[in-house]
């Protein structure tokens, strides 16, 4: 009980140093914290957040190289937050060295690798593999899955695509199996399921899982998705289109075990200084709007205690990913249903809590959408939104205006033929940041941030406007970085308790112009 207790102590002084910008610190106290307490899925969950900050060489220390090998199959911790530790390990190896990193192969499996150099490095040992068959079956599996996950975003050149027509496939031929599923996916191919019932006693049999099993689950899935209605409007015929064809994100595993709380409690832990008398804190009732693949809604469905989620979308390929990654789960109170938000109006019920996180911003008209939304929450019920900064997003409007010079179209030859221009364009600041980002390494992720048929962005004074005239109180923003950017907000706006004035985080803004860089993201309340 002595060790419980001082990790707990430990884990608050590592968030404390963590808002500090004090991380070096902080991961020794969450590391001494999981040695103390290992079966506490918060210190995993913390151990995920503040790792992700590093960049790591050989030789590393015992302990922590142990920890990442445990922190990638945990399911409080989301293995995209390993992916800089772990990338900038492999790295620091000799070149013919990198890919024998013993932790870089589940990584490569779960998540999608956000490094230029790595994806030069696995592009190159691809097209020799295909030339010699010179790696090892488990090192070309790894690749395999790497490059499905990143929907085959590597380049590939001419003389590859032709050696790859020639190939032989049979199923007892697990290297050219391996092999193909590197260029493309193995559901393309001929009697794919039976490939499947024929790898999955080898050591392909995950690869057959993720290529062939999970694809023709979720084709199954979508033709089986309940509507609740759809709106004449071509723009979200355009967005719906854009997401059959690539849904988004494409996520492998992420953050599940939660210490779930009610929903006034996690109101209250993300807003101290709310007043949030009147919130019902019985049975809660959520809507997803635009739930996309799932992520949000399977978050909700854990996050709040007795949750009951309708989580909703315009395309019928992203609710299957979604459905698939549910069932995988064993999460049983979400439904899911295909829908327009403005035909949502007509919904016989009221929420709790309604999101819409990255969806109202790519309506033609998102004030109308919020209004829809905002009409279907319980009086003293919450909304959480997640909407994009026009100072946030000065680096994407530079890439797309760059993408519009060189006629690059939102097709996968395209969006390579794009991805190497801007990998190629050396002294541009702007274009340097977009390939940071982290969804610049996949093929979908890549479409949604730099080809979206249809984006808006905003300032604050605008939002402050539109929650004015929807009736709403703002409550404040929720952040990614473990409360470094509310730290520094706290230390140049001493006076705003709440961290809730706009017009005070419009000034931060304007002199911090990448706080914003994903999005605003926030919570307001309907009036009881």
């Amino acid at each position: 009980m002595n060790d419980r207790r001082e990790a707990l102590e430990l884990a608050a002084r590592a968030k404390a140093l963590v808002a500090q910008s004090a991380i070096a610190p902080a991961l020794g106290d969450v590391v001494r914290a999981l040695e103390l307490a290992p079966e506490l899925d918060a210190l995993w969950a913390q151990f995920g957040e503040v790792i992700r900050f590093f960049n790591f060489r050989e030789p590393l220390d015992r302990r922590l190289r142990s920890l990442l090998d445990r922190a990638l199959g945990h399911p409080a911790v989301d293995p995209g937050d390993l992916a800089r530790p772990i990338t900038s390990l492999a790295l620091s190896r000799q070149p013919d060295e990198v890919l024998r990193e013993p932790l870089l192969p589940r990584l490569m499996r779960d998540a999608v690798i956000r490094d230029a150099r790595l994806h030069e490095l696995l592009a190159v040992a691809r097209r020799r593999a295909l030339e010699h068959c010179s790696l090892p079956l488990e090192t070309l599996s790894a690749i395999a899955h790497q490059c499905f996950n990143t929907e085959y975003v590597l380049d590939e050149t001419p003389a590859e695509s032709e050696r790859l027509a020639t190939l032989r496939l049979e199923p007892a031929d697990a290297y050219a199996c391996a092999l193909y599923a590197a260029y493309r996916p193995l559901h393309t191919l001929p009697a794919a399921e039976h490939l499947a019932q024929a790898l999955a006693s080898t050591p392909l049999a995950s690869l057959a899982q993720r290529q062939i099993v999970e694809p023709l689950e979720e084709r199954e899935l979508a033709a089986g998705v309940a509507s609740l209605g759809e709106a004449p409007d071509p723009v979200s015929a355009a967005v719906r289109a854009q997401y059959e064809e690539n849904p988004y994100p494409r996520w492998l595993r992420t953050q599940t075990n939660f210490d779930a709380a009610p929903l006034a409690t996690v109101v209250q832990e993300l807003f101290p200084a709310a007043e949030l008398a009147g919130v019902n804190r019985a049975a809660t009732r959520i809507l997803v709007a635009g739930c996309g693949t799932g992520q949000n809604a399977i978050v909700a469905a854990r996050r709040f205690a007795a949750a009951k989620v309708l989580a909703v979308d315009l395309s019928r390929a992203s609710l299957a990913y979604a459905m698939r990654k549910t069932r995988e789960l064993a999460i049983a109170n979400i439904d899911y249903r295909q829908a327009d938000i403005l035909a949502l109006g007509s919904l016989g019920e009221r929420f709790d809590l309604v999101e819409a996180s990255g969806v109202l911003h790519h309506m033609a008209d998102p004030l109308a959408g919020w209004a829809v939304l905002a009409k279907l929450v319980k009086p003293g019920g919450f909304m959480r939104i997640g909407l994009y900064s026009e100072r946030g997003r000065r680096a994407i409007v530079h890439a797309r205006e760059f993408i519009a010079r060189h006629g690059f179209e939102a097709t996968p030859s395209g969006i390579r033929r794009c991805r190497a221009a801007m990998l190629a364009a050396t002294g541009d600041e702007l274009l340097a940041a977009v390939v940071r980002n982290e969804d610049f390494y996949s093929l979908s992720g890549c479409r949604d941030l730099l080809f979206h048929v249809q984006e808006h962005r905003f300032r604050l004074p605008q939002i402050a406007a539109m929650i004015e005239r929807l009736g709403l109180r703002f409550l404040g923003f929720e952040f990614p970085d473990s409360g470094i950017t509310a730290a520094r907000y706290r230390a140049r706006f001493p006076g705003d308790r709440g961290l809730a004035d706009l017009r005070n985080w419009d000034r931060y803004e304007e002199d911090n112009p990448g706080a914003f860089a994903r999005m605003y993201q926030f919570w307001v309340r309907v009036p009881a």
